[in-house]
């Protein structure tokens, strides 16, 4: 499957910009304590034993539409297998999940780059502080509590937010792009219009600037975070 989402042609959705695509299985050790918390689910209905994953610096409409793409690559209706949890947040955990069955299950995560490096870190929480902290619960350790409620704080509240805003300027892109394509020629040379649409690309790509900025301050805070939580484990004798 991994090789399938690859060789997929993603320059009409997410233009030159690169994308990763990774897989995991479940550990033996994850499988038998998500049967342990959820006993009415027999372990051949775990959606995420095998598990793809799809990440990429895009907009939240452009990651819909490639959540959507592979559910139709794998024969599936998007409406049926799609699972959004950017509006439904697990302890700050958002993606876009595509449910597949080929004939086994596998989990399809799609995430733009900010909720992938924030997930990615959360895992290292996870396992240090107990995989608990995924299903609300804090850890006892109150510098630990803290730190994990300013992660979750970050999520929901920072990224979200950097997020609406890269996609309304996408949206914008898109509308500026799609007006020049059906106007006509003569309205072109009665307005001079040229110049006025490239001050207006101008413009919006000076606002993308702006916005990769403000991403990266977010990725240099997780970088913070990572380094208070391998100070905090190493105070309690858990990570070298």
């Amino acid at each position: 499957m991994q090789e399938q989402i690859n060789a997929l042609d993603w320059r009409h959705l997410l233009g030159h910009r690169e994308f990763e695509v990774t897989s995991r299985a479940k550990t033996i050790d994850t499988v038998r304590e998500k049967l342990q918390r959820d006993r009415a689910t027999p372990l051949s209905h775990i959606q995420d034993i095998a598990g793809v994953r799809f990440e990429a610096e895009m907009s939240l409409t452009q990651q819909q539409a490639v959540a959507e793409t592979i559910a139709r690559r794998f024969s599936a209706e998007p409406g049926e297998v799609l699972h959004d949890l950017r509006s439904t947040p697990h302890s700050g955990y958002r993606a876009v999940h595509v449910w597949l069955r080929l004939p086994q299950r596998v989990e399809v995560q799609v995430r733009t780059h900010l909720q992938g490096a924030w997930a990615n870190l959360y895992e290292e929480a996870a396992d240090h502080f107990g995989r608990h902290i995924r299903y609300g619960r804090m850890p006892d350790d109150p510098d630990a509590a803290r730190l994990v409620r300013e992660f979750q704080r970050l999520a929901l509240q920072n990224i979200l937010e950097l997020e609406v805003h890269r996609d309304e300027l996408f949206l914008t892109e898109l509308q500026n792009d799609d007006a020049s394509r059906h106007r006509p020629i003569s309205t072109f040379t009665a307005n001079a219009s040229p110049s006025s649409r490239g001050r207006e690309d101008a413009q919006i790509e000076a606002r993308f600037q702006t916005l990769r900025s403000s991403e990266q301050l977010v990725i240099d805070r997780l970088e913070r975070f990572r380094d208070d939580l391998r100070r905090i484990a190493r105070l309690e004798g858990g990570l070298s």
